[in-house]
């Protein structure tokens, strides 16, 4: 059972606190320390481990708290350990999955999210879950990452689904104040679904016409919370694992095939 929350640094330090106040009250809310006591009934939630010291980073690892991440851990995925996924449960992505069967036959797919907080893993990690998620798991991938000055920086990738259609993810950090981004798409012969969070966060526009998306008063990350407190479940759903072992390849992919001349073969 969780009944306390521990909260590491980074941008969206304030949101994701506010998300584990409503679900356990705010006494039990606390910033992640150096000394923290890491026991079973406490989560760990983290923007981007890599923004840790490595021995803090190490001694969560290795102690009994769940640790949910908004960036896929390089040391390894147990039980344990969790990315988070709010866009699976709610938000543009949960409401184009469930429309996509109208498109038929899916000739594109592309994921686009532009933060303005360093580090490029929250943005890349977000792009890839969206992508996947719409367009399933990748057969390849090339991509190169371009250094833009201090904690500025982008990721550019194209590469193939398993059915031939074409996937691309553009990840940004270190964006200018107010260049925030969020735009997916998904083209197919019957249509076209998109998603730009600069017009409505609950719109969808599909050849020039707005359609509202199912209206939704909790933002995706207080929906993920709640449910991972009232579940107490490590792990997540048994409908959204095969997308989030997708999400995980493709992920480590893009970031390999930056390193490459070549596409990297999932």
């Amino acid at each position: 059972m969780i009944r306390r929350a521990l909260i590491g640094p980074g941008a969206t330090g304030a949101e994701r606190r506010a998300a584990y106040a409503d679900a356990l009250g705010s006494g039990q809310v606390h910033w992640l320390r150096a000394n923290a006591c890491l026991t079973a009934d406490a989560v760990v939630d983290l923007e981007d481990s890599a923004a840790l010291p490595v021995n803090l980073r190490d001694r969560l690892l290795d102690s009994d708290a769940l640790i949910v991440s908004g960036v896929p851990i390089p040391a390894g995925r147990d039980a344990r350990t969790l990315t988070a996924w709010p866009d699976l449960l709610g938000g543009p992505v949960a409401a184009m999955a469930a429309d996509l069967e109208s498109l038929g036959r899916r000739t594109m797919t592309k994921a686009i999210v532009v933060m303005e907080s360093p580090g490029i893993g929250p943005p890349a990690w977000r792009a890839v879950l969206a992508l996947t998620a719409l367009g399933g798991s990748l057969k390849r991938i090339a991509a190169r990452r371009q250094p833009r000055g201090a904690g500025f920086e982008a990721i550019y990738g194209v590469g193939r689904f398993r059915d031939d259609s074409i996937a691309y993810v553009e990840a940004v950090a270190g964006a200018p104040p107010g260049a925030e981004l969020r735009f997916y798409e998904a083209l197919g012969r019957g249509g076209i679904r998109e998603y730009d969070s600069r017009l409505d966060i609950n719109r969808v526009t599909s050849r020039g016409v707005a359609t509202p998306l199912p209206a939704t008063d909790v933002h995706p990350y207080a929906r993920f919370v709640a449910d991972l407190c009232r579940t107490d479940q490590p792990g997540p759903p048994a409908e959204l694992r095969a997308v989030l072992a997708d999400a995980h390849d493709a992920y480590r992919a893009l970031l390999h095939a930056c390193d490459l001349k070549t596409a990297v073969t999932l």
